[in-house]
């Protein structure tokens, strides 16, 4: 009876290791008090998927080994998860979103989590890169910045829940280090 329970337990992990999961990556921003003008400023929030590797997936679940098993993808596309996410810190700190201002456009070029083992737990290791630029009403460019977010996480499971977490953390690394830099700030405001 003992091995059976064993032999069913170990069906049950490798099944869940070798199932595809697609999940939501959701995103909630950082609280943040509104920028100075900022209500008088119109923003256009773009992004554009720009991965050369991984397009088809976010992250792969590992056994116990590290080795890949199954892919897990995101809830919708990942330039529309990096779009909201950015008008959401926009919106945060008090700017409109809206036609004839500037235009920020976000290429995403790395949206991937890893997965390790450990001895007790193991790691999610998320890195989401992107080029942030901004665009003047006037079609001049103002601005221009590539970011590196990234995150380690000690996770229990290497399934789809555990990276969308990690993801989203490090994306607000990204926009963490976005929203503190003066230049970035003032390419908004530029006619």
């Amino acid at each position: 009876m003992r091995i059976l329970a064993i032999v069913a337990l170990a069906a049950t992990v490798t099944a869940c290791a070798t199932t595809e999961e697609t999940v939501p990556v959701g995103y909630v921003p950082a609280p943040a008090a509104a920028q100075p003008g900022a209500e008088a400023i119109q923003v256009t929030v773009t992004a554009v998927d720009a991965r050369t590797t991984n397009r088809a997936r976010i992250s792969t679940k590992i056994n116990g080994y590290g080795m890949e098993m199954a892919p897990i993808r995101a809830q919708g596309e990942v330039a529309d998860i990096v779009r909201d996410a950015l008008s959401a810190e926009f919106k945060q700190r008090g700017y409109k979103l809206a036609a004839g201002g500037p235009k920020v456009e976000a290429k995403v070029a790395t949206f991937y989590n890893q997965f390790g083992v450990g001895m007790f737990a193991g790691k999610a290791n998320a890195e989401v890169n992107l080029t942030v630029a901004v665009t003047s009403p006037s079609g001049a460019q103002v601005y221009s910045r590539d970011l590196t977010g990234k995150v380690s996480k000690s996770v229990q499971m290497a399934g789809g829940k555990n990276a969308a977490i990690a993801l989203s953390a490090a994306l607000a690394e990204d926009f963490k280090t976005l929203f503190a830099d003066e230049a970035f700030i003032k390419a908004l405001s530029a006619q």
